[in-house]
């Protein structure tokens, strides 16, 4: 059986990607990139929030960095990992279950799966693709989350759907073009002292 990603793939390589062996020298490194994405969101506090919530998050380049340098798993356990940080360290603010879900837990572990479009050779798929694809993935989150669970802030008249659309769409697309930036100079550099 073969998956689509971008290319076609033999199943044992998306197995791959998704594998996770979680030993002292793993677990050190996915607890570093966990801390750098914490810190970096408490840097991230100098930046304007949008009325409703949502921001540039520059907290979410660890994560990319995370998938990329180990692994698409260890990616999505870091984003997971993060935001339960997140919560059990009060910077985290919900308004239910639901909350919780599409405005923490899949935004952040979604940036994990950047690591399934990494490139694997010289001439392969860019480090932006994966980018992408997780801050897409994002968006539909936050999307949805404003969509459906906060659908009364929309100005009266205006369909929730068309301005969760709207109101999600810049802070996301600013991170998008800023990570596109960072992360393709930090990973390489990173790799080589990262893999020694």
């Amino acid at each position: 059986m073969q998956a689509p990603i971008l290319y076609k793939m033999e199943e044992k390589e998306v197995k791959k990607l998704f594998e996770v062996d979680l030993n002292v020298k793993t677990m050190v490194q996915l607890a570093m990139f966990m801390a750098l994405t914490i810190v970096l969101g408490y840097v991230n506090k100098i930046i304007p929030e949008m009325p409703q919530g949502g921001t540039i998050s520059i907290d979410i380049i660890a994560i990319f960095l995370c998938a990329y340098l180990m692994g698409t798993g260890y990616g999505v356990i870091c984003g997971v990992g993060v935001a339960i940080l997140q919560f059990a360290l009060g910077i985290a603010s919900y308004w239910g279950p639901w909350s919780v879900l599409l405005d923490y837990v899949l935004p952040l572990a979604v940036c994990g799966l950047a690591g399934l479009l990494k490139p694997t050779k010289i001439g392969s798929v860019p480090i932006y693709w994966g980018i992408i694809f997780a801050m897409f993935l994002k968006y539909i989150s936050h999307f949805l989350s404003g969509a459906f669970l906060f659908a009364e802030y929309a100005p009266e008249g205006m369909n929730p759907i068309i301005y969760s659309l709207g109101y999600n769409l810049p802070y996301n697309l600013v991170t998008m073009i800023l990570c596109m930036v960072v992360v393709p100079i930090l990973c390489p550099r990173l790799k080589s002292v990262f893999h020694k």
